[in-house]
């Protein structure tokens, strides 16, 4: 077999957006197809990346399919938009949507390019859980010094999730930290880092890091009755510069597409993977098309 390569274009939280290129096998006979990568959320147009998959030995990045094709949307089976190519981040090509999406709709995209198979893909965006809190242990708070000048604040927190289905418990979620700003920059500036964090070790190997910057949860996670997560939020800060204000905390509830897929990226190059094993829900093509919702949680640190 000859390997092809597959470039995966994906949002990063927070309006960022990263590459991650992903090999998997393919017949030597195997012409380019159309790669498709898409998440998608309620309250937001749709945003496709759609490249071509192309040989390992190739130079350069994937080539982005030229604005010459056709690529639209429906919502449950009904023509919604056709998207148009607009430029992103870096200059790569995304396709959108003008309209705003809505949860339990199930909406299905449609490529077609000339010399190339049509593609096709539909998923939905699925009810968010409602019932999560954030909560700071504020009595075991505690403070480190390092070497470098550097302050690093440790927030035990735990997250609450009170709704929990009996099945189909796909989540993910995302933290950040808000820093104020002192000195020569503007007064009452702030700025919001993505934060780190320690568990323990169940936790840790049930929990899979995310081209996005968001942390994917193992269904399995939640077997033995638990509805929390126990974390240590790790923040470093400049104690004359800066000042933790708050901490964001992003709860994502997955489309079983979306949990599929990232947890098929996370698991390639494991001892117990299948190397053929990698998710894709694109007919006729590669890649990702999978809807979540979102809800956000601020919480105000301890002065």
């Amino acid at each position: 077999m000859q390997r092809h390569r597959l470039c995966l274009l994906l949002m990063l939280l927070f309006l960022a957006a990263c590459i991650r290129e992903e090999y998997i096998d393919l017949p030597a006979s195997e012409k380019p197809r159309i790669v498709i990568t898409s998440h998608f959320t309620a309250g937001e147009p749709l945003c496709a990346n759609i490249s071509l998959s192309q040989p390992i030995t190739s130079i350069g990045s994937p080539q982005e399919v030229l604005p010459a094709g056709d690529v639209t949307l429906a919502a449950d089976g009904i023509f919604l938009n056709r998207l148009f190519p607009e430029q992103g981040p870096g200059g790569r090509l995304f396709w959108k949507s003008r309209a705003l999406l809505k949860p339990g709709v199930r909406y299905s995209i449609t490529a077609r390019f000339p010399g190339y198979d049509t593609v096709q893909a539909s998923d939905t965006i699925p009810a968010g859980i409602s019932a999560v809190s954030m909560k700071i242990k504020k009595d075991s708070i505690r403070t480190v010094e390092d070497t470098t000048g550097l302050r690093i604040l440790r927030v035990p927190i735990v997250i609450s999730v009170n709704d929990l289905p009996a099945q189909r418990r796909y989540f993910a979620f995302g933290l950040q930290h808000e820093l104020r700003k002192s000195g020569p920059t503007p007064p009452n500036s702030s700025e919001t880092k993505v934060s780190g964090f320690l568990a323990n070790g169940r936790t840790l190997a049930l929990t899979y890091g995310t081209p996005e910057g968001v942390f994917l949860l193992n269904e399995n996670y939640w077997n033995d009755g638990r509805k929390t997560i126990e974390l240590e939020v790790v923040i470093p800060y400049r104690p004359n510069e800066e000042e933790p204000t708050r901490l964001l905390l992003e709860w994502r509830t997955l489309s079983e597409a979306y949990y599929r897929y990232h947890l098929s990226l996370a698991t390639q190059g494991s001892p117990l993977s299948d190397p053929d094993a990698f998710f894709n829900n694109i007919q006729g093509g590669y890649g990702n098309f999978s809807g979540f919702a979102r809800l956000r949680l601020a919480v105000a640190l301890p002065e």
